[in-house]
């Protein structure tokens, strides 16, 4: 098959269903692992409008073993991964530094940081065997600004934007591209009940924001590496 084969982490949630739908739409094969806490019914609808274009497993990405088997069963399925859209990741804030607990600065680490390092580290062999291949991440406007009482979200952002650049630099003469999309709030029902005070016209949809993920991955986007590239709008 021709279709370019896509792994989609996250892709179970609110920015991750529109991420799996833009792939679809556009003729790519979408892989979607799926965490404890996730289930296949968010995706129901995607999987019975694309079938056996959408493939789903479980598996925990926050861990070296994991991201591995989410790669290993991607080219089972599949045949090869020609790209990545990394959407797993988490807030936590609303505390100065000083009240920040540990634990909350870890998990930070664990879901923005690590679980990138881990999924990359696993995908990038296989792209480099390939000739080439595209990674696309989450990162956040925090992690250029608005980082009071976000500081565990915002080093662990701005951590993220310095892998994207990292990966860019090292693998660009092997075929493989890595850049990151820096939303700010997205416009989610989940996002208007918890602030329905809020500006929500500022806010950015998720169907805006996988139109770039998407274009980041094709071949017109070809000489687009290590780009962090805002995706909030004039808010």
């Amino acid at each position: 098959m021709s279709e370019p084969v896509v792994l989609v982490t996250g892709g179970a949630g609110n920015l991750g269903r529109a991420v799996c739908r833009t792939f679809l739409e556009n003729g790519a094969r979408v892989a979607v692992p799926l965490y404890k806490t996730d289930t296949k019914e968010s995706l129901a609808a995607l999987a019975q409008e694309f079938g056996r274009n959408l493939h789903t497993f479980a598996l925990d990405l926050t861990t070296e073993r994991g991201s591995q088997e989410a790669i290993t069963q991607v080219v089972e399925w599949g045949g090869r991964i020609d790209a990545v859209a990394h959407l797993v990741g988490g807030w936590f804030g609303g505390v100065g530094l000083a009240d920040t607990p540990v634990e909350g600065w870890d998990r930070m680490m664990d879901l923005n940081v690590k679980s990138a390092y881990l999924v990359a580290r696993a995908a990038i062999p296989r792209m480099v065997k390939d000739g080439g291949g595209s990674l696309v991440f989450v990162g956040s406007r925090a992690a250029r600004e608005g980082r009071a009482n976000n500081a565990a979200y915002a080093v662990s952002k701005a951590a993220l934007s310095a892998l994207v650049e990292a990966i860019a630099e090292e693998y660009r003469k092997q075929g493989v591209r890595a850049n990151a999309v820096l939303p700010g709030t997205i416009d989610t029902e989940a996002n208007r009940r918890s602030m329905p005070n809020a500006d929500h016209s500022a806010w950015t949809p998720p169907e805006e924001i996988a139109r770039v993920i998407h274009f980041l991955t094709t071949p017109a986007a070809v000489t687009i590496n290590g780009a962090l590239v805002p995706v909030y709008g004039v808010s």
